[in-house]
């Protein structure tokens, strides 16, 4: 079952009146990041991600986001995974209508630390205004063998 992530403040504290939509809550864009194609590898003892360069907004606060490339992006929101459940990031329909489309792994229980996903840009050049709305978190009740402890936590 989705929850909505507004009734539960302790999940996400106080998100403004205009991110609460009916079964979600959406979130802003803070910070850009290409994904650069170098060498990415992952094992069961060891991962090695591929470089990223941060992508800073321009005198206007906009990022500009170039066709074919991905870009990964943090949120300007911390969330907090309670015990019993998880949630996942999707975009808005605005940017999938635009050929922008947002991945994003499952979030666990136990997970606290600012979100963020992937945006995949497909359809031509985008400006995306930073602490505008692009994403939204799903939240499910989900069975918990553990919590998560894993390098994404906040320190």
């Amino acid at each position: 079952m989705l929850r909505n992530i507004a009734a539960t403040p302790h999940i996400l504290p106080t998100p403004d009146k205009d991110q609460v939509q009916p079964n979600s809550v959406d979130l802003r864009i803070d910070k850009v990041f290409r994904i650069l194609p170098t060498d990415f590898y992952i094992g069961e003892e060891k991962k090695q991600h591929r470089k990223t360069e941060q992508v800073y907004p321009d005198v206007t606060l906009e990022y500009y986001l170039e066709p074919g490339q991905s870009y990964q992006f943090d949120c300007k929101e911390q969330i907090n995974v309670p015990s019993g459940y998880g949630g996942w990031l999707i975009a808005r329909s605005t940017l999938n209508r635009n050929g922008i489309f947002i991945t994003s792994g499952l979030y666990d229980s136990g997970f606290n630390n600012t979100i963020g996903g992937v945006m995949h840009v497909r359809g031509g050049p985008a400006r995306i205004q930073q602490g505008c709305r692009v994403a939204q978190f799903i939240f499910c009740e989900a069975e918990t063998l553990n919590m998560y402890d894993g390098d994404y936590n906040a320190v």
